[in-house]
């Protein structure tokens, strides 16, 4: 069952773009995206060009546009959003008590795959993204109702651990324990946070029904078996307790046909597609989820729909924050996210992504182009037993 929830700017679900279909390619071209087709780049850019069209995902229809803006960079005046979204923290605004013990586990670090980096700017980014989504979830942290006084919480994927972080001060009564591959976590957490290292596509050594909450952000598209991840999440759920997925859909939309030729971003993003894929990614798996979810056997499966502005366009301050803050997320990190799928799996050279990227970056701050992104939030109930 999908839901529609407003987001700022009066977004409620995502518009369902042109019902035709990307035009067809030739095995020389690179893919491309079906609202503008783009020429072939260059030889001398694309080096090894994509023999796959990227697919662009079906949205459903009866989305509210994002109203558009001056496109002018913000001030100050822009930053002075009057609620706890403006700083990704907690709804009470706590921050973390530096005196706080360690409670850092060490595992394992050994990955077979891993295409993005962990690097310090990549724990940086990855604390923007947090920024982001408090913006976008109007200072929540989640949106399945766990009540006030949840026991074991598990954060798959955690990251720099913010979210796992927040979460522990915000709810005392929980034990909060985040998993990841890199030990990129703070030393000094809450006394009720922990954090482990750990392959989370590897089996779950947890007592069967054990989480009442199990939450994952920004990882199913490097995930190789979401089906496994979702029967591991299932049986590790209490009865009663939920699973939640804040994932993006890595592509990009447009509401008024802005996004015209030339945009280098579009076809830096459809090739960026093709190559995670090519080396077991999805990053158009969100799409997906619920019914994942529901295979696993959830219930009360809900897709909320909501979208991140690139840039600077939308009016409202909300919007022109998350969108100042995603533009800057990929600006930083465009070359550590494209060296893998590019060089890797694509076969481009790294001179030709070099000199590819130069235009990239420079269409991120085309004002004139009103892209979003769209994220989704998507919950589901493990069923009481007498269900």
């Amino acid at each position: 069952m999908s839901t529609q929830h407003s987001s700022p700017g009066g977004s409620k679900s995502l518009e369902s773009p042109s019902s035709q279909g990307p035009p067809k390619t030739t095995p020389s071209s690179p893919p491309h995206s079906p609202r503008s087709p783009l020429e072939n780049p260059p030889r001398s850019v694309t080096a090894s060009p994509v023999t796959e069209a990227a697919q662009a995902p079906p949205l459903e229809s009866g989305s509210s546009p994002i109203e558009v803006g001056d496109g002018l960079e913000p001030t100050e005046e822009d930053f002075e959003i009057e609620s706890d979204a403006d700083t990704g923290y907690g709804d009470d605004g706590s921050s973390i008590d530096a005196s706080l013990s360690s409670s850092v586990s060490w595992i394992r670090r050994d990955r077979t795959y891993y295409p993005f980096p962990n690097d310090e700017n990549e724990q940086n980014r990855d604390d923007m993204k947090h920024a982001i989504m408090g913006i976008l979830m109007s200072g929540k942290l989640h949106f399945a109702p766990i009540g006030e006084n949840p026991q074991s919480i598990l954060d798959l994927g955690t990251g720099s651990g913010i979210w796992a972080i927040e979460m522990g001060d915000k709810y005392p009564s929980a034990q909060v324990q985040g998993i990841d591959l890199s030990p990129i976590q703070p030393p000094f957490v809450p006394p009720n946070v922990k954090f482990v290292i750990d392959d989370i596509e590897d089996d779950w050594l947890y007592p069967l029904d054990h989480f009442d909450y199990i939450h994952c952000r920004h990882v199913t598209q490097t995930i190789k078996n979401r089906p496994r991840l979702m029967d591991q999440a299932f049986k590790h759920t209490k009865p009663g307790g939920y699973l939640e997925f804040q994932e993006v859909v890595f592509y990009t939309f447009c509401d008024d046909d802005s996004m015209t030729d030339p945009y280098p971003f579009r076809v830096f993003m459809d090739n960026l597609n093709v190559g995670l894929a090519k080396l077991g990614g999805d990053n158009l798996n969100a799409l997906k989820l619920a019914d994942e979810m529901r295979q696993a056997g959830f219930v009360d499966v809900q897709d909320v729909a909501l979208k991140i502005p690139l840039g600077v366009w939308p009016k409202s301050k909300e919007f022109k924050l998350a969108g100042l803050y995603w533009r800057e997320n990929i600006s930083d990190g465009i070359k550590s996210i494209a060296n893998r799928a590019f060089i890797s799996g694509l076969g481009w050279s790294v001179e030709a992504l070099e000199v590819f990227l130069v235009d990239v970056r420079k269409s991120l701050y085309d004002a004139s182009k009103h892209v979003y992104f769209p994220l989704r939030i998507i919950t589901g109930r493990k069923p009481l037993e007498s269900e």
